[in-house]
Protein backbone atom coordinates (compact mmCIF):
# COMPACT_ATOMS: atom_id res chain seq x y z
CA UNK A 1 0.00 0.00 0.00
CA UNK A 2 1.70 3.46 -0.92
CA UNK A 3 1.47 6.25 1.32
CA UNK A 4 -1.09 7.79 0.01
CA UNK A 5 -3.30 5.46 -0.32
CA UNK A 6 -3.11 4.47 3.33
CA UNK A 7 -3.47 8.66 4.13
CA UNK A 8 -6.90 8.30 1.50
CA UNK A 9 -7.88 5.10 3.70
CA UNK A 10 -8.19 6.83 6.85
CA UNK A 11 -11.12 9.14 7.86
CA UNK A 12 -10.42 12.06 10.16
CA UNK A 13 -11.76 11.53 13.74
CA UNK A 14 -14.50 13.88 15.37
CA UNK A 15 -14.15 14.83 18.30
CA UNK A 16 -15.78 18.06 19.60
CA UNK A 17 -18.84 18.14 20.54
CA UNK A 18 -19.69 20.93 18.54
CA UNK A 19 -18.50 18.91 15.50
CA UNK A 20 -20.16 16.10 15.92
CA UNK A 21 -23.29 18.39 16.62
CA UNK A 22 -22.77 20.02 12.81
CA UNK A 23 -22.36 16.85 11.48
CA UNK A 24 -25.26 15.04 12.88
CA UNK A 25 -27.87 18.00 11.52
CA UNK A 26 -26.93 18.22 8.10
CA UNK A 27 -27.29 14.22 8.58
CA UNK A 28 -30.22 14.95 9.33
CA UNK A 29 -31.08 17.49 6.98
CA UNK A 30 -29.87 14.96 4.11
CA UNK A 31 -32.14 12.36 5.49
CA UNK A 32 -35.35 14.98 5.87
CA UNK A 33 -35.15 15.55 2.43
CA UNK A 34 -34.72 12.18 0.74
CA UNK A 35 -37.32 11.23 3.17
CA UNK A 36 -39.86 13.87 2.08
CA UNK A 37 -38.35 12.89 -2.11
CA UNK A 38 -39.09 8.77 -1.11
CA UNK A 39 -42.87 10.17 -0.10
CA UNK A 40 -43.35 11.88 -2.79
CA UNK A 41 -42.31 8.48 -4.90
CA UNK A 42 -44.45 6.27 -2.19
CA UNK A 43 -47.67 8.53 -2.56
CA UNK A 44 -47.56 7.78 -6.56
CA UNK A 45 -47.58 3.45 -6.24
CA UNK A 46 -50.30 1.15 -6.08
CA UNK A 47 -51.23 0.17 -2.82
CA UNK A 48 -48.99 -2.82 -2.95
CA UNK A 49 -45.89 -1.12 -4.13
CA UNK A 50 -46.50 1.29 -1.20
CA UNK A 51 -46.29 -1.61 1.95
CA UNK A 52 -43.79 -2.68 0.20
CA UNK A 53 -41.82 0.70 -0.07
CA UNK A 54 -42.86 2.15 3.06
CA UNK A 55 -41.13 -1.68 4.93
CA UNK A 56 -37.76 -0.57 3.30
CA UNK A 57 -37.78 2.84 4.78
CA UNK A 58 -38.91 1.44 8.16
CA UNK A 59 -35.76 -0.77 7.84
CA UNK A 60 -33.44 2.04 6.81
CA UNK A 61 -35.01 4.15 10.20
CA UNK A 62 -34.09 0.95 12.26
CA UNK A 63 -30.72 1.07 10.68
CA UNK A 64 -30.20 4.83 11.18
CA UNK A 65 -31.37 4.62 14.93
CA UNK A 66 -28.92 1.68 15.30
CA UNK A 67 -26.17 3.59 13.61
CA UNK A 68 -26.94 7.16 16.16
CA UNK A 69 -27.04 5.00 18.74
CA UNK A 70 -23.03 3.73 18.26
CA UNK A 71 -22.11 7.08 17.78
CA UNK A 72 -23.79 8.43 20.92
CA UNK A 73 -22.02 5.57 22.82
CA UNK A 74 -18.86 5.91 21.43
CA UNK A 75 -19.36 9.85 21.88
CA UNK A 76 -19.92 9.22 25.94
CA UNK A 77 -17.57 6.39 25.99
CA UNK A 78 -14.58 9.24 25.21
CA UNK A 79 -15.98 11.96 27.64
Amino acid sequence: MTRTSRRASHRRVITRPEEIRAKLEAGRTAIAERLHLLADEIEALPLEGATEALSWVGDQIERLLREADRILRAQAGAC
